[in-house]
């Protein structure tokens, strides 16, 4: 899965903070200006955002999701230790 974000010519300073934080992020992406835009829109898999507030927070989440997902914290997790092992 990519994130692509689409934004209007005049946005490139912004776009560039987007590129620097996803950069960061180590997550597949690509940006592109389109003229025919007014709004920048990001989608990521079945999701579209659409605006620089909706698009910066889409981006904190990810990065909130990204250093939760190192954290070496098993509470953070159910788990059940009488759970029989999924099997293949």
């Amino acid at each position: 899965m990519m994130i692509i974000i689409n934004y209007p010519p005049g946005s490139r300073g912004i776009a560039n903070s987007w590129k620097a934080r996803l950069d960061q992020l180590v997550m597949s992406h690509h940006l592109v200006e389109d003229g025919s835009l007014s709004l920048p829109l990001l989608s990521d898999g079945g999701q579209k955002v659409e605006g620089i507030e909706a698009i910066n927070a889409h981006i904190d989440h990810l990065e909130q999701f990204v250093s939760g997902w190192y954290e070496d914290r098993c509470d953070k997790y159910e788990f059940d230790p009488d759970e029989k092992p999924l099997t293949l």
